[in-house]
């Protein structure tokens, strides 16, 4: 009987994370470790095509990177410059909104903004606007949809459709 030390290529669909298009890809990996990432010819939003970045979307998750110190728990540094000391993840979320308010009650509600991903559903967008627009009270709210709304913009001028880059 013959062991394999090597672990099995397998391929797993997913939807590229970076933009709202919500391409389709192929995630190359042997064992836990991403090995490539190509169009899935199959999805309906690319057929097969990715932009720049989502073609180098396996470049992210690269022995390289993935060896790199992770944060894994939440840390607070006490003092400027100084080192960091654990934190409860219940303590950690206290006091990210425990800042979150007190810069609202000092500057006002346009002091803080939300910047969300374009991969939400509509439930989710409804959700965030409401409470940044209607708890908060301000209009500081974008999504990283505008990058391809700009793009399309662009190739309409340039080539004469709006297509997302993937598809051109």
């Amino acid at each position: 009987m013959t062991v394999s030390v090597f672990p099995a290529m397998t391929e797993t669909r997913s939807t590229c994370p970076y933009c709202g298009v919500g391409c389709g890809v192929i995630i190359a990996s042997e064992g836990s470790q991403i090995t490539g990432v190509r169009g899935d010819p199959q999805h309906p939003a690319n057929f097969g095509r990715l932009c720049t970045k989502g073609s180098t979307l396996h470049l992210t998750a690269s022995s390289v990177v993935t060896r790199q110190t992770r944060l894994l728990a939440p840390v607070q540094r006490l003092q400027r410059h100084g080192s960091t000391q654990p934190i409860t993840w219940n303590g950690a979320l206290d006091l990210a909104a425990q800042r979150f308010a007190d810069t609202i009650a000092r500057h006002g509600p346009d002091s803080v903004g939300f910047y969300i991903s374009g991969q939400l559903l509509t439930e989710d967008y409804y959700v965030f606007n409401k409470l940044a627009k209607g708890l908060i009270g301000t209009n500081n709210i974008d999504s990283n949809s505008r990058l391809h709304e700009q793009r399309g913009g662009r190739l309409q001028a340039d080539a004469g459709h709006g297509l997302a880059a993937c598809l051109l």
